[in-house]
């Protein structure tokens, strides 16, 4: 069964998104791909509803990161600088980060 962990994060203003998409592709991404027990990383900047009636979503990115294993994963992000995550939220002004596994 797959297990995939969503970061669901909200820009502190749109001021910074072009850094922020840039500090995602040059640190974010290579950092996640090298954490052991990542399958896949991929960040995806929400635009907007799809249907009438559905509001605009309150965050700015989800990221989705597919793993192989969840403990090793959450032993990995324990175990990434302070650093990074200093840098992480000098662009967010919040964010929820959740588990889940693929319905098969």
């Amino acid at each position: 069964m797959s297990e995939i962990v969503f970061f669901l994060t909200t820009l502190q203003s749109e001021d910074v998104r072009e850094a922020y998409e840039q500090w995602v592709r040059e640190i974010d991404q290579p950092t996640a791909e090298a954490l052991p027990g990542v399958e896949r990383y991929r960040v995806v900047r929400l635009a907007g509803p799809v249907m009438d009636g559905v509001a605009t979503p309150s965050y700015s990115y989800v990221e989705i990161i597919e793993v192989s294993d969840l403990a090793t994963y959450q032993k990995s992000i324990a175990e990434t600088p302070a650093s990074f995550f200093d840098q992480f939220r000098s662009y967010i002004s919040a964010f929820d980060a959740v588990a889940g596994t693929v319905v098969e």
